[in-house]
């Protein structure tokens, strides 16, 4: 994703503060008086119901809302059960065996047992997509009774029980396959019905009287209402029209003065990625120096001030803050001296620094990129920019085609973020960079206990920053608002999610 703009940030916002544990649908129902209803917000629009499409981004708000997910993320990121009641690896890491409920039925009445999971599972691994790409590590799915499947994997994969609890995990019936698109079969709390839904407008789910997993969801009536403008998501707050949602830092004044609750959600992760490691376009880049002083160079506290109005935090580091490979000491690493970065690019055999060619676009925010080339200048390095036509950006930047590039990042899981931007395989390390250390850091990740993961994780990622493989900016912040008339949400500020298990009636 490039540099976003404010209605991007929110619609990450939306889709992760209430990103948690997935729901169900299908069909509708008559509400009694006197229920309780809960009216949310969303940047975008349902792009499928089907979970073997991989919807994800705004999706993920509505999917959770019709389907169950075997496993289920909690906010501090740890997995328990959902569908599956527990599960074992083999000491390999390459076989994970899991148990399922017995007791659970979709809501056209069908059992949902291991033949459906199965179905559900194969069917993503076939199909083009997310989902497929997050099932990559299974190379086949068998049942050995109806209530246990055992899924074998071609290498260790510590990102897969995560996968399973968003939309890869979400478990469909499938004799609604061939009409999932439009119309979801699920199994949770909540029903779609169709019947008060307008479709690209806003969405009505009920409860589901067969719902069985032990958590527990206060309303009786979820509405999602489709709002892909800021403007119009911030109205809809302050008007009283949504019970919550995600607006922009801007709107604070006016949220406060309409009497609403807010909770600061950190977003998306800003920063310049220097993919080129090894040199093959300019060759600077191989060398350390050179990207520690381009970290030095930058600006960070004044780029957010001036580009991201203030609406963030600093950061060196490209894991989320509060998940396992975070380091709070490493947003100190390096602080805005210009002096020191002259030293470097002067030790590493560029006193008189380098031309960098980077891609630039004005879809999004073009303020940035003069800002960045002038802090790079006053350090010796002449940035020249490429202008990219903007539903070419992400293809060229994972293409090779650049050296560097300003981005955006959602950092997730630790182990999908690592593979995803650190693995020589990795989609955003284009370049394919093979770093010893990294691949002998993952390889222990990979078949580590849980409890010794985090050691690694944090290993890692202070090697990646003092490594200087990116000069991440800030992790810019957005705004969660809700009626405290009508919501409660009650969780901690290290919570990085609001799932929609927390949202409670008032009163």
């Amino acid at each position: 994703m490039p540099v976003s703009r404010r209605t991007a940030a929110i619609a990450a916002l939306t889709a992760l503060t209430l990103l948690g544990t997935a729901c169900s649908g299908g069909g509708s129902a008559t509400a009694p008086a006197g229920e309780r209803v809960l009216t949310l917000s969303a940047a975008a629009d349902v792009s499928s119901w089907d979970p073997a499409m991989g919807a994800g981004g705004n999706s993920v708000l509505y999917l959770q809302a019709v389907y169950s997910s075997l496993t289920t993320l909690n906010p501090d990121l740890t997995i328990t059960p959902g569908l599956a009641t527990g599960w074992t690896y083999d000491k390999g890491k390459t076989t994970l065996t899991m148990k399922l409920r017995a007791d659970v039925v979709f809501s056209d009445g069908s059992k949902l047992d291991a033949a459906a999971v199965k179905a559900n599972l194969d069917r993503g691994r076939a199909t083009t997509g997310p989902t497929q790409s997050a099932l990559a590590s299974i190379s086949s799915v068998d049942v050995t009774n109806p209530a246990e499947i055992v899924l074998k994997l071609n290498k260790p994969d510590p990102g897969l029980l995560f996968n399973l609890s968003l939309v890869p995990g979400m478990i469909a019936s499938p004799k609604a396959f061939a009409t999932l698109k439009t119309q979801p079969i699920g199994s949770g709390p909540y029903l779609l019905d169709l019947a008060a839904t307008t479709r690209g407008s806003s969405y009505t789910f009920t409860r589901n009287p067969t719902y069985k997993l032990p958590i527990t969801y206060g309303f009786d009536k979820l509405q999602v209402k489709a709002l892909p403008d800021t403007n119009a998501m911030l109205t809809a707050a302050t008007s009283g029209q949504v019970d919550s949602g995600g607006i922009p830092m801007s709107g604070l004044k006016a949220a406060k003065a309409a009497g609403l609750q807010f909770k600061e959600m950190t977003g998306l992760i800003l920063g310049m990625w220097m993919v080129d490691r090894a040199g093959k376009l300019a060759p600077p880049l191989a060398k350390v120096k050179v990207r520690q002083a381009i970290n030095y160079g930058l600006d960070a506290e004044g780029i957010l001030r001036s580009v991201g109005g203030g609406s963030g935090k600093r950061t060196t580091q490209m894991f989320a803050a509060g998940s396992p490979a975070f380091v709070e000491a490493l947003n100190s690493r390096y602080p805005y001296d210009p002096a020191k970065a002259k030293r470097l690019l002067a030790e590493a055999g560029y006193p008189n620094g380098f031309t960098l060619t980077m891609p630039s676009e004005n879809a999004y925010v073009p303020t940035l990129y003069p800002v960045v080339a002038q802090q790079l200048a006053q350090i010796g390095i002449k940035v020249v920019y490429k202008p990219v036509s903007t539903n070419l950006i992400t293809q060229q930047y994972l293409a090779g085609t650049y050296p560097a590039f300003m981005y955006t990042y959602t950092a997730t899981q630790n182990w999908i973020d690592a593979s995803l931007f650190l693995a020589a395989g990795g989609v955003f390390n284009p370049f394919h960079v093979d770093d010893p250390a990294i691949s002998k850091l993952m390889r222990q990740i990979s078949v580590a206990d849980e409890a010794e993961q985090a050691a690694l994780f944090k290993e890692l990622n202070t090697y990646v920053v003092e490594q200087a493989w990116f000069a991440p900016l800030y992790s810019s912040t957005s705004l969660l608002v809700w009626d405290k008339s009508k919501v409660k949400i009650d969780v901690p500020d290290t919570q990085l999610f609001v799932f929609l298990r927390d949202y409670q009636p008032a009163v």
